[in-house]
């Protein structure tokens, strides 16, 4: 019991993973915000969009709340579209700036949260895992103390570490499940997408089918084995190193960037908030 009372309850001897964590996503979060902006109409407006509001609005429950009900409510007031656009871009990119300061963390992560989740549930056609790990990140923001002597720093630090380790896991666990990512069909396939092969022509992998095989299990096992090997000081740097590795990869292969960059974000975040910490096995936990 007190080997994992202590397992939650660490000295904080530093916030440096916080506050780069902070920094980083708030970076992210502008970055990501600002190549969406030439499309922002098509995407999101209520009459100018690519799809008709009735189509993109049709899988979102009356509850909930987005871009195109708030236009509406307030062109009820006489407020023209235009300027609620231009007031969410406003509102949301100053927050942004806000949470990067660090002033006001909790508070400022909250309000770009609840504004981040309005913006994805305005499109649920265009959003992707960056949009669900960004909505993650702010929540973990808006918990998490900026004081290094709060006590409840500890267990959310903890909570986050765990959450990485989860969702690697089950990534891996999943892939291993069909056949596909055991004979290369899913990296040949990944290859081979319109917006993959628009950058780089690397269909000479077809050549060397057991290449693509080994592509794809080394893939499942490094996040199937994630929780397993971060854990101790002499394997931990490895690991993350090829995560981050493969995740890069996959941002120039894939054209994925922002959310190879939020994985990445992710990984090294970890990686800081166990730089200094002993090394743990979750089994003796």
């Amino acid at each position: 019991m007190n080997k994992l009372y202590n397992f939650f309850n660490t000295e904080q001897k530093n916030l440096f993973w916080l506050k780069f964590f902070r920094i980083s996503i708030s970076i992210f979060i502008i970055i990501h915000f600002a190549a969406v902006l030439p499309d922002f109409n098509n995407l999101y407006s209520v009459n100018d969009g690519v799809l008709s509001y009735n189509v993109v609005d049709v899988y979102i429950p009356q509850y909930i709340i987005n871009l195109p009900k708030i236009i509406l409510y307030l062109k009820s007031f006489g407020i023209d579209s235009a300027i609620t656009i231009l007031g969410f871009k406003i509102i949301f990119v100053l927050l942004a700036f806000i949470l990067m300061s660090g002033y006001y963390q909790n508070f400022a992560a909250l309000l770009l949260l609840l504004m981040q989740i309005i913006l994805s549930k305005s499109n649920i056609y265009f959003s992707y895992g960056a949009d669900f790990f960004t909505s993650m990140s702010l929540f973990y923001l808006t918990l998490i103390p900026s004081n290094i002597n709060s006590v409840g720093i500890s267990p959310l630090k903890r909570l986050f570490q765990f959450h990485v380790c989860i969702a690697y896991f089950f990534a891996g666990f999943d892939k291993l499940l069909g056949i596909n990512w055991w004979n290369g069909e899913s990296i040949w396939k990944a290859i081979n997408l319109p917006f993959a092969t628009s950058t780089y022509d690397i269909s000479f992998l077809g050549n060397y089918p057991i290449l693509l095989t080994s592509i794809g299990l080394g893939s499942a096992l490094l996040e199937l084995l994630y929780p397993f090997f971060v854990w101790n000081k002499k394997t931990s740097n490895f690991w993350i190193s090829a995560i981050i590795v493969m995740h890069i990869g996959i941002a120039f292969i894939l054209n994925l960037y922002f959310f190879s960059a939020i994985m990445i974000i992710w990984n090294l975040t970890f990686k800081f908030s166990f730089n200094n910490e002993k090394s743990y096995s979750l089994v003796n936990v």
